[in-house]
């Protein structure tokens, strides 16, 4: 394969690139917690009916958005990764070296992992369960538009769950990278022949 170097200007750039969506990411997070359950806090406390309980499904006005922003940025940094990995691995040690050496020693590594990247998900689960807490009791007489309504909340989960899940494998995601890195390289080096 063609060996491609990057110059240390595009290295940094990256590297710069990547500290942003770490930094953003866990801004968000901070941000989205303090918010909703703030919300859902006030929610808890006042008296409501079967209109004004509808403010308990404000959260996810913030959650869906920040989600698709945090998964967005988990992508990103998979694509700029695989990149270094391939075209500056004198730089990428630390990266390489976690195939062999990973993070997967703990007893529950797998569990901390899934909470760990599915916070908005636990977000939206405590939104849905304190619209339900306050709805349900809220019902005199079941109909038809309260199963409709007591829907909602689960389909807004199943968007912050798709969302969410669709970033949470890491490792495919920078592995699916590499191969495409890989055809661009093989690419490149049949154009140079020509």
């Amino acid at each position: 394969m063609e060996s491609i170097q990057i110059t240390d200007k595009e290295y940094d750039k990256l590297i710069k690139r990547i500290e942003f969506y770490d930094t953003t990411r866990n801004q968000l997070l901070t941000f989205s917690f303090t918010s909703v359950l703030t919300v859902l806090g006030v929610s808890l406390a006042i008296e409501m009916n079967l209109l004004s309980v509808w403010i308990c499904l404000i959260p996810f006005f913030l959650i869906i958005p920040f989600t698709a922003r945090i998964a967005y940025y988990r992508l990103a940094s998979a694509h700029i990764n695989s990149f270094l990995r391939k075209f500056n691995s004198v730089n990428m040690q630390f990266e390489l070296g976690t195939e062999f050496v990973n993070e997967g020693k703990c007893r529950h590594y797998k569990i901390i992992a899934w909470l760990v990247n599915h916070e908005m998900v636990l977000l939206g689960l405590a939104t849905s369960c304190i619209f339900y807490l306050k709805y349900i009791f809220l019902i005199d007489e079941w109909n038809f538009w309260n199963y409709i309504s007591g829907i909602v909340p689960l389909i807004l989960m199943l968007v912050v769950y798709i969302i969410a899940d669709s970033t949470f494998a890491y490792k495919k995601i920078v592995n699916s990278f590499s191969k495409e890195w890989d055809q661009y390289l093989s690419r490149r080096k049949n154009e140079c022949k020509k």
